[in-house]
């Protein structure tokens, strides 16, 4: 089902954190109507909450999709897994050892930039 433009409106500002009075204040229309939109809205876009709208809202303004694919999550799952165990097996934290050789890195550029400039001040 297709959402009204009045509804969207009401889904905005619901997914901005409005509540059913203030909908009704800023819409010039009763909470019990802001209530029953929110039901109508819930219901169309097979929601439970005002979280489930929120995603939904931001999704469609920005047209990018919260869902996963279950298949997606499973294989995310086996992958995560797998580099648990490589790191169980191997005894080395694979995650930390590739951020301490970004850091590392990271303070070799800042030293020898830090020397650069501090032989340009001098000269």
């Amino acid at each position: 089902m297709k959402i009204s433009q009045r509804e969207y409106q009401i889904a905005e500002l619901i997914a901005w954190g409005a509540t059913d009075k203030e909908v009704a204040c800023e819409l010039d229309i009763s909470p019990e109507t802001a209530k029953t939109h929110r039901k109508n809205i819930l219901q169309k876009i097979d929601g439970h909450n005002a979280a489930d709208l929120t995603r939904w809202f931001f999704s469609c303004k920005s047209k990018v999709s919260f869902g996963i694919n279950p298949r997606t999550v499973r294989h995310l799952a086996c992958f995560m897994l797998l580099l648990i165990g490589i790191s169980e097996y191997t005894k080395t934290d694979i995650i930390r050892t590739n951020m301490v050789r970004v850091s590392r890195a990271q303070r070799t550029s800042r030293r020898s930039s830090s020397k650069k400039s501090y032989k340009l001040q001098a000269a």
